[in-house]
């Protein structure tokens, strides 16, 4: 088929290599489309493991504080003065405490992070923030450790925590202070 000397049908036809042009495209983005299911499914599985290896971590790093009391009863007696009033402590022993709930206080901040970028279940978060702002809630001996180590944290994690001290000496330090509903890692 012919009009003016422009063929429309055929191997000559302007028509028929835009038609093959277009089923070859269809087929190449099919065949890619095609390529991308499976690699979806993989990094949908990545992230899991991801996810996974994030709340392992997360569990291992807050317990770690909790094993050594246990293991160690000395350790348990200073941190236990040193909760409920740091002038009952020795220099040595403060910094003993000290360096203990700057280990608690590291894991806090590390799960604050992971549940803000979702990589750990928000159960594990909630459970953990409220355990801490109890601590922080009913601990008098914390408020010299947050004085002399709130520089160790940065924003804005030091100022979620300090939020919950002052919230806490609002509503009278050591008295259970501030409620403990679940709170998000953002405030």
């Amino acid at each position: 088929m012919e009009a003016d000397g422009i063929a429309f049908v055929g191997p000559g036809s302007e028509w028929f290599w835009i038609a093959l042009q277009f089923a070859a495209l269809a087929t190449t983005f099919y065949a890619i489309y095609r390529q991308l299911q499976p690699q979806q499914t993989q990094i949908r599985d990545n992230t899991k493991v991801l996810r996974t290896q994030a709340h392992y971590n997360a569990l291992l790093l807050a317990q770690r504080p909790f094993e050594m009391l246990i293991e160690n009863e000395s350790l348990a007696k200073v941190v236990n003065v040193g909760y409920a009033t740091r002038e009952a402590l020795s220099d040595d022993d403060w910094s003993r405490c000290s360096y203990y709930t700057f280990m608690q206080f590291n894991s806090w901040e590390y799960l604050y992070y992971q549940n803000r970028d979702g990589s750990i279940p928000k159960e594990l978060w909630v459970g953990a923030d409220a355990y801490f702002r109890s601590l922080v809630a009913t601990r008098p001996g914390l408020v010299r450790f947050w004085s002399e180590f709130e520089a160790s944290f940065d924003e804005p994690f030091r100022s979620y925590v300090t939020a919950e001290f002052a919230g806490s000496q609002d509503h009278g330090h050591g008295t259970g202070g501030i409620g403990l509903a679940p709170r998000t890692a953002s405030g």
